[in-house]
């Protein structure tokens, strides 16, 4: 089994309109959706914005329905200026941009950094076929000003900023199972990010979805051969 978990219902509502010998089950007030897409067993669930929400969510994803791997998508918000509205990002390392580094370094089970499944992160590249790879960075804010931006750029090297990614990242790190995070780009820094995010948000939703639901039937195969 595949576990697919996103923030919005505007990211599930591809895979999730996908899906046959669907059944639902509640957990922590949210619907976790089980059936097959194109015959691949999966769980999907929308958990929500933000890191609690995300690792709250992973971790009954492994607890109850035991993936072999995990695959997040959303969308995000461009840091690097080189990166288009609907540009994909596969993450193959996931940092948190709102935690202090001392803290990162003083606390166990508190990472710098998770590093995605290098199998997966290949797979998604080979699928999206001109994404890009590189690191993303998560926090608890919408990041919605240029200044905002350069800093947390400068602080992460990270090439775009989202709310879920590194708490999936770290979640599923601490269960050692393998995981990857995808994002389409659905706002940039050269335009009003909260009206771009209104207006491409859902289109990139749908191509993030896309990428996740082509490579479900090759991930069984590809973590095989690790």
């Amino acid at each position: 089994m595949i576990g697919l978990i996103s923030a919005m219902d505007s990211e599930i509502d591809l895979l999730r309109s996908a899906m046959t010998d669907k059944r639902e089950e509640v957990r922590a007030g949210s619907t976790f959706y089980l059936g097959k897409i194109d015959g691949v067993e999966v769980v999907l669930v929308s958990c929500g914005v933000g890191k609690v929400n995300a690792a709250v969510h992973t971790q009954i994803l492994i607890d109850f329905y035991h993936p072999v791997a995990i695959i997040q998508s959303g969308v995000a918000g461009a840091l690097s200026p080189k990166l288009k509205i609907f540009d994909v990002v596969v993450g193959d390392v996931l940092v948190y941009h709102d935690m202090q580094d001392f803290i990162l370094e003083s606390f166990d089970s508190l990472q710098k950094a998770y590093c995605a499944d290098p199998a997966l992160v290949r797979l998604a590249a080979d699928v999206a076929e001109t994404a890009i790879v590189g690191k993303i960075t998560s926090g608890d804010v919408f990041v919605s000003d240029d200044e905002t931006k350069r800093v947390i750029a400068e602080k992460t090297g990270a090439l775009c900023v989202e709310m879920e990614g590194a708490a999936v990242a770290h979640t599923a790190h601490l269960n050692n199972v393998p995981f990857v995070v995808i994002r389409v780009i659905s706002d940039t820094a050269d335009a009003d990010p909260e009206l771009v995010f209104a207006v491409f948000e859902k289109a990139a939703a749908m191509n993030s979805a896309k990428i996740a639901r082509d490579m479900l039937p090759r991930i069984e195969k590809v973590l095989s051969k690790r």
